[in-house]
Formats: C-alpha cells, sequence, structure tokens
C-alpha cells in the first residue's frame, strides 16, 4: 500500500515540477499587426444602399481587443422603421488568415473564414440565412464590399444576390 501511494506521490510530484517548468516559458503571444486589418480599423459609414426592397444605413466600428482579434460593431436601420446590430469578432493569424463569427439581435449567427492581402480582403461566410462571399476593398477613407449572397427563397429554393456596398471613414 505505501508503495502505490509513493508511486503515485512520486508521478504527482514529478507532473507538478515538469508543469511548473513548462509554465515558466509561457508568455502571451504579440498582438497583431497586419497592414490590411490596420487599414480597416475605425468608424466606417455606408453609403444608403438598397437591399429586399429597403433602403439601409449603417455603420461599423472596427477594433482590436486583447491584441489578437478584431470586433466589428454593426448598426444599421431602413426606410421602413426596421433596425439591425450585430457584433463579428474575428481570430486573426499572424499569416494573414482569419476566422470568425457574427451573432446579432434578429438572433443569427455566423461563421467565417477569409485573409487579408495588401489592400483586400476575401471572406467567406456562412449564417443561419444561408451564405455570402465578400471581396473587400480598401482605398484610404473609402471601403468597397463586393458581396454575393445566396439564402433560401419562399419557395425553397436557392436565390443569388449580388450587391456592391461603398463605406467612408470617419
Amino acid at each position: 500500500m505505501k508503495a502505490i501511494f509513493s508511486i503515485k506521490f512520486i508521478a504527482l510530484l514529478f507532473f507538478i515540477c515538469a508543469w511548473t517548468a513548462n509554465s515558466q516559458d509561457m508568455k502571451k503571444p504579440d498582438p497583431i499587426n497586419n497592414e490590411t486589418v490596420n487599414m480597416i480599423l475605425g468608424n466606417w459609414v455606408a453609403d444608403p444602399y438598397d437591399m429586399m426592397g429597403s433602403k439601409w444605413n449603417e455603420s461599423a466600428n472596427h477594433y482590436m481587443k486583447h491584441g489578437q482579434y478584431m470586433f466589428i460593431d454593426l448598426s444599421g436601420s431602413d426606410d421602413k422603421g426596421s433596425t439591425y446590430n450585430g457584433t463579428i469578432v474575428m481570430k486573426l493569424n499572424s499569416d494573414g488568415t482569419f476566422t470568425g463569427w457574427s451573432f446579432d439581435d434578429w438572433g443569427q449567427v455566423g461563421t467565417y473564414t477569409g485573409k487579408t492581402s495588401g489592400n483586400k480582403i476575401s471572406v467567406n461566410g456562412k449564417t443561419d440565412w444561408g451564405t455570402d462571399i465578400r471581396e473587400i476593398e480598401i482605398n484610404g477613407n473609402t471601403m468597397v464590399h463586393n458581396l454575393t449572397m445566396t439564402m433560401k427563397g419562399a419557395d425553397g429554393k436557392d436565390m443569388e444576390m449580388k450587391q456592391t456596398i461603398t463605406y467612408r471613414k470617419k
């Protein structure tokens, strides 16, 4: 009995020492510094755009948090009194790729993957409503989203919408 206790004690002591030695090497990752992401940070306001029979206004605030994540807070309204508020969280990687998640006050959840390069961002998304592909280009204080969305229509068939939304930096 004492031998079993001694073996367990020695194993536990070895585990604690090994963990302590490795934990001393642990450190937070360096903050992500990506030239494309740096271009998009800040407050942006979209030129009014048509979507599904309504004229929409939208703002998007892009900011970094915890050194690794870009948050995007969205707020919009249309000419018929509907509103939209959402948050996107992007986990940035040092190679320019990212994964992300979105949540909004319409109860929708989305997942995203993409990459950054120069002044362009490519995004592939899947939400509860369908899929979207965005090609984003940033030129100074102008950001253009070329968007292709696919969602189920009332007849159950896929319908595709293409749209361009232009944002201006504030």
